[in-house]
């Protein structure tokens, strides 16, 4: 998982030390497979996500915007991406993402298109999908 630390950050999902605050902003990585397309990361959702906080109080759900940061992180991470952002086009936000979930993150990078294709899906549901455009040039 990935946390966020912050010596004056309020209390949040785990708290380590004194006056060490950290808040988890990742997923879980449960596995990883690999195919000629690109990468798909098994995932768990935190019952503690940082971004869980005013979204929405009755149902905390995973924001659609912090959906597209995840694919873009790993993409980075796991597809070598390093171009900069360009645009975004056939976003959609199909079912919500609830902590605890599990579910499969398919990225796909299309290099002639700078094209990154991505879902959040599991067995029963697709719940987000998109692509997004990057820039010719690395950042």
């Amino acid at each position: 998982m990935g946390f966020f630390c912050d010596r004056k950050a309020p209390t949040s999902a785990i708290q380590f030390g004194k006056n060490l605050t950290c808040q988890i902003l990742f997923p879980e990585i449960l596995g990883e497979r690999t195919d000629a397309y690109g990468i798909v990361l098994a995932l768990r959702i935190p019952e503690g996500l940082a971004y869980f906080k005013g979204h929405f109080d009755e149902v905390p759900v995973v924001p659609g915007v912090v959906q597209i940061q995840w694919a873009v992180h790993y993409a980075r991470q796991y597809l070598a991406l390093s171009r900069s952002f360009s645009h975004m086009e056939t976003i959609k936000f199909k079912e919500l993402l609830l902590p605890g979930q599990r579910v499969e993150l398919v990225l796909r990078y299309r290099n002639p298109a700078n094209k990154l294709e991505f879902c959040y899906r599991s067995e029963t549901a697709e719940y987000s999908s998109g692509r997004i455009y990057f820039h010719g040039d690395s950042v």
